[in-house]
Formats: C-alpha cells, sequence, structure tokens
C-alpha cells in the first residue's frame, strides 16, 4: 500500500515538474489569435468567427473592431486591413488603400453600416461603406490633401478622428444633436484631444493637458454628461469609450473604470474587479448592445458585465478570460518593447507585434547570438550583434528603414552606435566615426551632412527622430542636425551647436530634440512645441538642478537628475507619462537610466536595476517581462523608441543565476531517480 501511494504521488510530481518547464506551450490560442464570442451570426453573415489570415491558422492580428454586423482586424505583419461579416453596403470589403493592395493601415474602426481605417505612412483617412450621410467622406483636414490622423473611429452615421500635429478633434457625417460638431474643449478653440471613440450617436473624448472627459451629441441617459470623477472636477481619464446610450473610461491615478449613461440591465455598474475594490484596468470597450468588457490590469484577464447575456457576449472564452528575468539595456518603440535580457543577452520583446518589430531574430534573441546595443524605432527594431558589431533589425520594411547597408551590415563595416527613427535608421561606423544612414528620405534625414558623414566630420553620440535626425561632431560636441525642420526641429540652438556651447548627449523623436549641455549638464532642447515639451523646467535648466540623462518622446520628454538621480519628465500629461512613479521620482526610489516612447516612459531603478513604465498601457507597454522586472532579472541599459521599449538585461548574482537555472531541473531530476527506484 505504501509503495502504491509513492508511485502515485512520484506521478504527480512528474507531471508538476513537466507542467512547470513546458507550461508556454500550452496556451489555447496561439499568440496574436483573433478570439470572438457572443452572436455567431446576423443576417446570415458569420460575424465572430476570423478568416484564417487572422485566426492564427494562416496569420495573426494587431489591432481588431467589432460592430453590430461585421469586424475588422489588421493584419499582424502585413498591416492589411481584413474584414468579415455583413456586406451589403460594402463595409466589410476595405479599398486597396488600406488592405495591402497598394496601402495597409495603423488605425481601424468599424461602425454599424461603415469602416474607417488611418493609411500607414500617410496617416490619412480612408472609409468604406455606407456614406448616405457622409460618414464615409472624411474631410480634407484628416483625408491626407490637408492633413492626417492619429486615432479614428466610426458610429453610426457619423465619424471622428484626431488631426495628426495638432490634437484637434474633426467628426464629419450626420449632425443630428451635434455629434458631429466637437465642443471648443476639443476642437482646437480651447483644447485639443489625446483620445476619440465615437459610437452610436454620440462621441466623447480626452482632452489633451488635463484627461478630462468631454463628451457631446444625443444625450438622453446621460450618455454626454460625464461624471465628475474623469470630467475633471473630481478627477479624470486615461482611456474611454462611447457605445449605444452609456460611455466608459478608465480614471487616471486609480485605474478604475467609471461608466454613465443607460443602466438598467447594470451595463454602467462595472464589476469589483475593475471597478477598484478588487482590481483595476487598462483598457475598456463598451458593446453596441448592453455590456461591456475591460481588461484587469495586473492579470490582462478580460471582464465583462451587463446584459443579456443571451449569445455568451458577457462571457469571455478561457483563451482571453486567465510572468521571468532583467535587463541591461532598453529601448521603448511605438507599440511594443524589447530588452537585452541580463546573463544571456539575448533580445526579449514583448507589445505589439503587427509587423514582427516585437520579434527579434535569432541572431540576437540568444538562439544563435547576442546584443551589445538596441533601438527601436516607429515599426522596426535594430540591434548591434556582440562579437561581430554586425548591425541587425527586424520589423516593417517599406521604407528599407530595416536593412542596414553593407557600410555596417557586417560586409564592409561594423557600427558602434544605432539610432531607429519613424521610417529611417542611422548608425555610427565603428571604424571611421561615420554617420550612414538608410530607409525614408523624403526630407533628407537619411541624407547626413559633410560635418558628420566622414567627409569633413565624424560622431560620438546619434538619435533619429520622424523626419530628422541629430549628432555630436566628434571633436568639436556641436550638435548636428539634418532633415525636416519642423519648427526648428533641425536647427539645434547656439548652446549646443558651437556657437556658445556644445554637448555631451541628443536626443530625437517626433518633431523636437533635446541636448544635454558641455561643461553645465544644463538640458536644452528645441523644435515643436505644441504640448510644451520644449521649455525645460528649473530642475533640469540649470537653475535648479542639472541632468545626467536625456531621452525625449514624441509630445513629451523626460531625464534624470544630476546628484539626486530623479526622473524628472515634462510636456503632454494626458495619458500620465509625464508622472514618474514613487519607485524613481525619488520618493522610493532613484534612476539610472530612461526611455521614452509616443505616450508611456520607462525607467532603470537605480540599486535594484528593475526596469519600471508609466503612461499609455497598450500592447503591455507598462508590462515589461519578468526577464526585466525584477522577478527573474533587471536592467543595464535602456532607449526609447515609437511606442515600444528595449533593454539589456543585467548580469544576475552568480548564486541567484545558479539557483534559478539549475535547482529546479536538480530537483526534478533527483525525482525521477527516486521515482525508478520505486517502479523496480
Amino acid at each position: 500500500m505504501q509503495k502504491v501511494i509513492a508511485l502515485l504521488l512520484s506521478t504527480l510530481f512528474t507531471a508538476i515538474c513537466l507542467v512547470a518547464m513546458s507550461k508556454a506551450a500550452h496556451a489555447t490560442a496561439p499568440p496574436g489569435a483573433v478570439v470572438g464570442w457572443g452572436t455567431i451570426e446576423t443576417f446570415g453573415k458569420d460575424i465572430v468567427t476570423p478568416p484564417d489570415v487572422l485566426n492564427g491558422v494562416s496569420g495573426t492580428a494587431a489591432q481588431i473592431s467589432a460592430s453590430n454586423r461585421h469586424s475588422c482586424a489588421i493584419q499582424a505583419r502585413t498591416g492589411a486591413v481584413v474584414c468579415w461579416g455583413k456586406d451589403d453596403n460594402g463595409q466589410a470589403t476595405p479599398p486597396d488603400d488600406v488592405n495591402g493592395i497598394f496601402g495597409t493601415a495603423t488605425d481601424i474602426s468599424a461602425a454599424s453600416d461603415h469602416s474607417c481605417a488611418i493609411q500607414a505612412g500617410t496617416g490619412a483617412v480612408i472609409c468604406w461603406g455606407a456614406d448616405d450621410w457622409g460618414q464615409a467622406t472624411p474631410p480634407d483636414t484628416v483625408n491626407g490633401i490637408l492633413g492626417g490622423a492619429v486615432d479614428v473611429s466610426a458610429g453610426a452615421r457619423h465619424s471622428c478622428a484626431i488631426q495628426a500635429g495638432t490634437g484637434i478633434a474633426v467628426c464629419w457625417g450626420l449632425d443630428a444633436q451635434g455629434r458631429a460638431t466637437p465642443p471648443d474643449a476639443v476642437n482646437g478653440a480651447l483644447g485639443t484631444a489625446t483620445e476619440i471613440s465615437a459610437r452610436g450617436y454620440h462621441s466623447c473624448a480626452i482632452q489633451a493637458g488635463t484627461g478630462h472627459v468631454v463628451c457631446w451629441g444625443q444625450d438622453p441617459y446621460g450618455e454626454a454628461t460625464p461624471p465628475d470623477a474623469v470630467n475633471g472636477v473630481s478627477g479624470s481619464a486615461t482611456r474611454v469609450s462611447a457605445g449605444h446610450f452609456r460611455s466608459c473610461a478608465i480614471q487616471a491615478g486609480t485605474g478604475s473604470v467609471i461608466c454613465w449613461g443607460s443602466g438598467y440591465l447594470g451595463e454602467t455598474i462595472p464589476p469589483d474587479e475593475v471597478n477598484g475594490v478588487s482590481g483595476t484596468a487598462t483598457e475598456v470597450a463598451v458593446g453596441n448592445g448592453g455590456h461591456s468588457c475591460a481588461i484587469q490590469a495586473g492579470t490582462g484577464s478580460v471582464i465583462c458585465w451587463g446584459a443579456p447575456n443571451n449569445q455568451g457576449q458577457a462571457t469571455p472564452p478561457d483563451a482571453v478570460n486567465g510572468v521571468s528575468g532583467t535587463a541591461t539595456a532598453i529601448s521603448a518603440g511605438r507599440d511594443h518593447s524589447c530588452a537585452i535580457q541580463a546573463g544571456t543577452d539575448s533580445v526579449i520583446c514583448w507589445g505589439y507585434v503587427g509587423n514582427g518589430e516585437a520579434t527579434p531574430p535569432d541572431v540576437v534573441n540568444g538562439a544563435s547570438g547576442t546584443a551589445t546595443e538596441i533601438a527601436a524605432g516607429g515599426f522596426h527594431s535594430c540591434a548591434i550583434q556582440a562579437g561581430t558589431s554586425s548591425v541587425i533589425c527586424w520589423g516593417r520594411n517599406d521604407e528599407g528603414q530595416a536593412t542596414p547597408p553593407a557600410d555596417v551590415s557586417g560586409v564592409r563595416g561594423t557600427a558602434a552606435e544605432i539610432a531607429a527613427g519613424g521610417f529611417h535608421t542611422c548608425a555610427i561606423q565603428a571604424s571611421s566615426g561615420s554617420v550612414i544612414c538608410w530607409g525614408a528620405n523624403k526630407n533628407r534625414q537619411s541624407k547626413p551632412p559633410r560635418t558628420v558623414n566622414g567627409v569633413a566630420g565624424t560622431a560620438t553620440d546619434i538619435s533619429a527622430g520622424s523626419g530628422h535626425s541629430c549628432a555630436i561632431q566628434a571633436d568639436t560636441g556641436d550638435v548636428i542636425c539634418w532633415g525636416r525642420d519642423v519648427a526648428g526641429a533641425s536647427t539645434p540652438p547656439d548652446s549646443v551647436n558651437g556657437e556658445s556651447g556644445t554637448a555631451t548627449q541628443i536626443s530625437a523623436r517626433g518633431h523636437h530634440s533635446c541636448a544635454i549641455q558641455a561643461g553645465t549638464g544644463n538640458v536644452v532642447c528645441w523644435g515643436e512645441d505644441i504640448y510644451g515639451q520644449v521649455p525645460v523646467p528649473d530642475s533640469v535648466n540649470g537653475v535648479l538642478g542639472t541632468a545626467i540623462d536625456i531621452s525625449v518622446g514624441s509630445r513629451h520628454n523626460c531625464a534624470i537628475q544630476a546628484f539626486t538621480g530623479e526622473v524628472i519628465c515634462w510636456g503632454d500629461d494626458g495619458l500620465g507619462q509625464v508622472t514618474p512613479p514613487d519607485d524613481v521620482n525619488g520618493v522610493l526610489g532613484t534612476a539610472a537610466a530612461i526611455a521614452t516612447s509616443d505616450s508611456n516612459s520607462c525607467a532603470i531603478q537605480a540599486d535594484t536595476d528593475i526596469v519600471v513604465c508609466w503612461g499609455r498601457d497598450v500592447y503591455d507597454r507598462l508590462m515589461p517581462p519578468d526577464a526585466v522586472n525584477g522577478v527573474s532579472g533587471t536592467a543595464a541599459k535602456i532607449d526609447g523608441g515609437g511606442s515600444q521599449t528595449l533593454a539589456i538585461v543585467a548580469l544576475p548574482e552568480p548564486a541567484a543565476w545558479l539557483a534559478q537555472s539549475a535547482g529546479f531541473a536538480l530537483l526534478c531530476i533527483v525525482h525521477r531517480m527516486r521515482a525508478r527506484t520505486l517502479r523496480r
């Protein structure tokens, strides 16, 4: 009997060993696969089951939008828009401009009878489907003629977008109850917006700078009257979603889901798991029927509520309703993050993988090689391979930004520094110090001048923005910039261009740049100043303090204050990206390195080397993997990109490394030897 019990226990422990050592192989759905639930058919069309090009069979998705009668997604890797479901008005037939034939998309929104997307590369809003009220005919201000967009949302018979560059909310289509007439608070008269949501017969937006939720349009149930908790009276918001007769937002600071409007079926009463009682949320989506769903902070679990639930629309499947290392370098890009793992030098990425930018190749991910430097761009990433110093790039390559030339790829030369911009890349050649650039060159951002390209000078530091590039000239320390000169982004001031001062560090992103002045340590910024990102605060501009590290984001900046190590940020704080947590702001800890992206920031905490992130949390931007978040490792270097982050993992203590890598395996081996003895 004792032997039987021992054998049973042995079998159980064996199973535990197998599960613990290979649990990643037991996912119920492949990473990136689209999962749908709820009403299967509408008007004879399956609107829930995505096609193979999205469900993991032959492809996956980067973004998804579900409507009453059809759904659309942006296919991963290709960026092509794919739609399925009811197509009586052509709403499920995306045009060639975004379906991959002539162009792709970066944002997608599906409404009842029409759909809209933002074309990749141009930012132009493209709409298709029903157009009886002009809802599928975006105005020149966002259709690419006079401007593009950064966010788009389709409503019942109207559509809205946020104009690129200005942040102005623009709407078109049926204007009943003023749903297509955004108020002064977000239309540019008194303010602008960072996020917009149009669904049903009203619209909501988050005001830039304040985070206040502003709504307009039909309001019979109070759906366009946000409560004090998010309208600026007693709180603000980081996310907002407008649905038929109701709206929901995620409160800034707390992460609690707040809903308002029609709620007779409980749809405006989010459960404790996301309302702040026992949990909070990072994303929220309001359905058109009577249910809402949110992604729980910390767990990533999908939580749904409301009624009716007759089709299971409020019951997410197991595939979505359900953490190992540290880093020595980190870089933040657009929608993904990457790090170099401590101890292994493997590149670890997380977040959006639509173009493959978060999936480093074997030559740098530890399989057949590692890296010493990393850089994350808008939709691509690059690294300098350890041992060879060759530049390796991956991700989107429509402008050749992920194809390094022979001068730095190891054929004719290698690299010492790397910088990835929106659609171009620059490196400093190891042997000569010359700046080499490739990729998009519409604004001559990939054409470095003679002063740094090796003809009349070389460089010691390099940084790439959206349409411009900057470098620090070797020998002189002068800041040299080239490319698009929006608001003087490529015209460094006298304080760092050699006239009255030079620089030791440079950082460029979006349409502005910052540098640390040599000798003084003062931070100096120039270029576009829509969100207050150019006027440097006294804490790092030399009045009350200086800086030892600087990182520029699209609309905000962060620096590490000299002597204190505190993280100081300024600029757009609509999503909390310039409000560093106590872990690095000097209250509970300080920072050793800093990286910023489009709308979030990350830092390596001093003393612990743990990666800490804050700001907008989409595609898990604020969730660095265990390899660098302190669970199983820390970080030594950090750098920022568009909306992703990269890090190089720090080397752990030998004892800890041995315990992590061998402890559990040894225990299982000893157990298996004991099991064999029992079975004899």
